[in-house]
C-alpha cells in the first residue's frame, strides 16, 4: 500500500497519473484570436473532454465540428483543425491527451 514510500517524497505511479497539469487553449477564427484560456486538468483527460468542459462544443465521430457556435462549413472548406505546441494534431480530439504546459491551438480557417 505504498508504506515504503512514506516520507520519501516519491509518489506511486497511480498518484502521478492523476497529477494536475496546466495547458493553454487558444481559438482562432478567420485568423482572428477569439479566446485564450489557461486550464488546469489531468493527463488522463482527452482534448475533447477538456474542450467540452470549457467551451460549447459539437462533435461528430471524435472530431470537433463547432466551438462556441463557430461551425465548420464543407461548402467553403472551413474546418476546425488543431495543433499542439505548433505541430498539427495527428488524431481526433477524443483520442489525444496532453502533457503539462502544452499549448493547444484550434483554428477555423478556409483550407487553401
Amino acid at each position: 500500500m505504498g508504506v515504503g514510500l512514506l516520507g520519501t517524497g516519491v509518489q506511486p505511479a497511480a498518484a502521478k497519473a492523476k497529477k494536475s497539469i496546466k495547458v493553454r487553449v487558444t481559438l482562432t477564427v478567420n485568423h482572428k484570436k477569439i479566446s485564450r484560456k489557461k486550464i488546469k486538468t489531468t493527463r488522463k483527460t482527452s482534448v475533447m473532454k477538456i474542450m467540452k468542459k470549457h467551451y460549447k462544443v459539437k462533435e461528430d465521430d471524435g472530431m470537433i465540428t463547432s466551438i462556441n457556435g463557430h461551425k465548420q462549413n464543407k461548402k467553403t472548406q472551413k474546418y476546425w483543425l488543431y495543433s499542439i505546441n505548433g505541430k498539427d494534431a495527428t488524431k481526433g480530439a477524443a483520442k489525444t491527451y496532453l502533457k503539462n504546459n502544452d499549448k493547444v491551438h484550434f483554428k477555423l480557417n478556409a483550407e487553401k
